[in-house]
């Protein structure tokens, strides 16, 4: 019996050795912190914005007005449900 009770803790410690079972996840790129921001950029972009005559904030731009899609379902939209879907 306990041949079998040594047996079984083998194989799992075999197992585990081999990386059998949940795998961590692959990096994405927001959890890079390693790399500096390019500053000049980010002016030259906060700029454009700023400069920009149609730019609206998101809550005017998502409220229907004219010429906004109604699936504009992009991050920060607040949308649950998928478009298209329910």
């Amino acid at each position: 019996m306990s041949n079998w009770i040594l047996g079984a803790f083998a194989l799992a410690f075999l197992a585990w050795l081999l990386g059998v079972g949940p795998r961590r996840p692959a990096p994405a790129p927001e959890d890079d912190l390693t790399t500096p921001t390019d500053l000049d950029e980010l002016q030259l972009a906060e700029l454009e914005v700023r400069d920009d005559g149609t730019a609206k904030p998101i809550g005017e731009a998502l409220a229907g007005e004219e010429g906004v899609d109604e699936d504009d379902w992009g991050p920060g939209t607040g949308g649950g449900a998928l478009p298209g879907i329910l």
